[in-house]
């Protein structure tokens, strides 16, 4: 299995979900003070197991725990660089 075709997938789809979020964040949590942003905290982790989840499943990476195991340390990384970025901003 090509583990480097994998994280670039996948970093390729993280992406994705930083551009999404984003986008939420300006709609509705930007002006919603210190409580929406607790709320869209819990929707960062959310989106990105999500992510994480789909990656797996269309890949069909269930049996493979050490690709497993990339998929979520590389969804923790983006997850918590959006939680001290977004921390930052208020």
């Amino acid at each position: 299995m090509d583990y480097s075709a994998l994280e670039s997938d996948f970093e390729c789809a993280c992406d994705d979900v930083i551009k999404n979020l984003g986008i939420q964040y300006k709609a509705g949590y930007q002006s919603g003070g210190l409580g929406m942003l607790e709320a869209f905290f819990d929707l960062i982790k959310s989106e990105f197991d999500k992510a994480a989840q789909l990656f797996i499943d269309s890949h069909s990476l269930t049996q493979h725990p050490d690709a497993l195991k990339l998929i979520h340390t590389i969804a923790k990384k983006h997850a918590k660089k959006c939680v001290e970025f977004y921390g930052k901003v208020v």
